[in-house]
């Protein structure tokens, strides 16, 4: 048996942010976790990550998960070059992908109602909060986009909304095999 702490904190949102990428990075660097991953819609967040990975001399690998090719319409990319250059020239893989808990099903859903049972097990999630629903999900597409292994421990970081409040340690499993995906810490998230 062990002990460790979770910080509850007493909101979601923006203002999680610095404490939930430093409480990361230090289980990482203590228990030697190579894969970061942080979901980031602006890329605000993950500039952050990287900002702080440097700093605290954090040779593993950071996986700034993003919105697919038109998500806000169009064929607009929420992540812009200038932003998608500066994470690429620093080694930090960017993926754009498709929602692993929505995907299609919410284009079925939006059309013609009903639920699918993706949409049911993120909202299962968000009960825990929103950010865990989406460190959850930014790690199945990491896997399947083949940036973290999914037969050891990450650590997976999502928010509510912009920045980011939640951080799990927990291993990745690919969309076709999600049962696999075991979430082994939480290091914090928001209570309400």
């Amino acid at each position: 048996m062990e002990r460790k702490e979770i910080i509850y904190f007493d909101k979601p949102g923006a203002g999680n942010t610095d404490l939930t990428l430093d409480l990361a990075l230090e289980r990482a660097l203590q228990d030697k976790i190579e894969h970061l991953v942080v979901a980031t819609s602006s890329g605000d967040t993950a500039l952050r990550l990287l900002e702080k990975a440097q700093q605290r001399a954090f040779l593993g690998k950071l996986v700034a998960v993003t919105y697919h090719c038109g998500f806000n319409g169009g064929d607009s990319i929420s992540l812009s070059s200038e932003t998608r250059e500066k994470l690429t020239e620093a080694g930090v893989s960017i993926v754009m992908a498709s929602h692993a808990l929505s995907g299609i099903n919410r284009s079925f859903r939006e059309k013609f109602g009903g639920l699918s049972i993706p949409e049911v097990i993120a909202e299962s999630y968000r009960r825990i909060s929103q950010g865990f629903k989406v460190a959850v999900e930014v790690a199945i597409m990491a896997a399947d986009a083949g940036c973290v292994p999914t037969d050891r421990e990450i650590i997976s970081i999502g928010g509510s909304g912009r920045g980011a409040d939640t951080a799990l340690v927990l291993r990745a499993a690919h969309q076709n095999s999600f049962f696999k995906l075991k979430i082994c810490e939480v290091l914090c998230f928001p209570k309400y």
